[in-house]
């Protein structure tokens, strides 16, 4: 009795030594396959990827370039047409400062009755005196100048922000991308695990501990498409189109644009729209306190 008893407990042994064998051979199986299948199916995922799909089967006018998207800001942005419209208004206030002030018809009547009645006619003609036009038009230039080195300025923020949003972009689209390619390999390993569970070849929780890893990887699709749509609708806004017109984005994540040397940073410094601007606006100040001293000198008004 004790024998039977003591070889059963070595069968039960035995049979349980090769059940981990097996399970950590298949495990070995299954990471190796995954590397290779991962490398092979990322190529393809990202093709396979809905965006992708959808990009490569519409027109070729929703794939938006780099350069394409920031022709676009510049042209749609809504705070540059702001600015334009800015530039146009001081443009308006030159033309008013040009002119000069309108001569005056002046008509009299002295004593209703006609024996006695006196009747003129007068033409006033006001002519500026101490510089009033000269300093009102200067001024005037001073604040157009400020308008367009504003329009300057919001097209070199807007370029900023459109190639951060347009990489930000790429960079989301290529996470979707590679978390579309996780999704299908853990969903290839575990119908491969599945197969091997109904064959009676490995344990039930190895089937269950795969389909729980497929669900993580899942949920991180899930949060990289979310990023995705957040990065196109945030570089849609800088475009000026509402809901997003273009399906894909084109470039090289890696490739990103060069930075300028120093020697170029202190050029470009010494030409800045915002140091221009605020150069002018100094000059428009004093324009200002120019036309406020000219008007201590009265005008002469020439009557015929």
């Amino acid at each position: 009795m004790l024998k039977s008893h003591y070889n059963y407990k070595r069968r039960k042994s035995v049979s349980v030594l090769c059940t981990l064998r097996v399970a950590a051979a298949t495990s070995l199986l299954v990471a190796l396959t995954a590397g290779a299948a991962f490398a092979q199916a990322l190529p393809a995922a990202r093709d396979n990827h809905p965006a992708v799909r959808s990009g490569l089967q519409s027109e070729a006018a929703t794939i938006l370039t780099l350069q394409k998207a920031i022709d676009l800001a510049l042209d749609s942005n809504l705070d540059l047409a702001v600015a334009r419209r800015e530039i146009e208004a001081t443009q308006g206030q030159v033309i008013q400062g040009q002119a000069h002030p309108n001569p005056e018809l002046a008509y009299s009547l002295e004593d209703q009755r006609a024996p006695t009645r006196t009747q003129s006619v007068q033409i006033n003609l006001p002519v500026e005196m101490g510089g009033k036009r000269a300093a009102r038009i200067t001024a005037a230039e001073r604040g157009r100048d400020i308008a367009v080195e504003e329009l300057n300025v919001r097209r070199v923020e807007i370029r900023a922000a459109v190639v951060a949003a347009f990489f930000d972009t790429l960079a989301a689209q290529e996470r979707a991308a590679l978390a579309q390619a996780s999704v299908e390999l853990a969903q290839r390993a575990t119908d491969a695990v599945a197969k091997r569970v109904a064959a009676g070849k490995v344990s039930p929780v190895v089937e269950t501990k795969a389909r729980v890893a497929e669900a993580g990887v899942r949920v991180e699709l899930a949060q990289a498409q979310s990023e995705q749509r957040n990065a196109r609708a945030r570089l849609a806004s800088l475009l000026g189109a509402n809901p997003p017109r273009f399906t894909l984005v084109s470039g090289n994540v890696e490739e990103l644009p060069a930075v300028p040397s120093l020697d170029n940073v202190q050029q470009r410094l010494s030409t800045s729209p915002t140091l221009r601007r605020m150069q002018l606006e100094v000059e428009r100040r004093r324009s200002l306190v120019d036309v406020e001293r000219s008007k201590q000198i009265p005008d002469v008004t020439f009557s015929l």
